[in-house]
């Protein structure tokens, strides 16, 4: 601001002391409004990857109980393909000591089954969204240990 000189009178502000305060308030605004818009970016992301860990879950936890457990890769949709997933099973050794996958070729994936014994499975599950790029997708994996059906052995 400026004073007249004699009488201690206020004239206001300058124009550029205006435009100057103007060109740091919309700053502030700009920088305002990308960090709001990140913020809501990042909160829809954290809904789709809880959605998808529910459905990862859901799709788990039927394995082996609801439907059959089998070696081998599958895959579908949910939602109406607004998620994509892909399953691949598969027979592994027991972690056991002295504990060996028997030989494939021999009754099927890997050859004679105990039944008293359960069978390892490894479940490898992959689920995506949108492009499917890194921040939409969700991988895990698990292992399964079920006891062979009599149709199994």
């Amino acid at each position: 601001m400026r004073r007249t000189g004699g009488g201690g009178r206020q004239r206001g502000f300058t124009l550029l002391e205006v435009l100057l305060a103007f060109a740091l308030l919309a700053g502030a605004a700009v920088l305002l409004l990308s960090i709001l818009s990140n913020g809501l970016r990042d909160v829809a992301d954290a809904e789709r990857h809880g959605e998808a860990a529910l459905h990862a879950r859901s799709l788990l936890d039927n394995l082996g109980r609801v439907e059959r457990l089998r070696p081998g890769r599958r895959g579908g949709e949910l939602e109406g393909g607004r998620y994509r997933w892909t399953l691949e099973v598969r027979r592994v050794a027991d972690p056991l000591p002295g504990a060996a996958l028997p030989p494939a070729g021999q009754g099927g994936e890997g050859g004679i089954i105990d039944a008293g014994e359960p069978v390892l499975y490894e479940l490898s599950l992959v689920l995506e969204w949108g492009e499917g790029g890194p921040r939409q997708r969700l991988a895990t994996r698990t292992l399964r240990a079920l006891y062979p059906l009599p149709e199994d052995l």
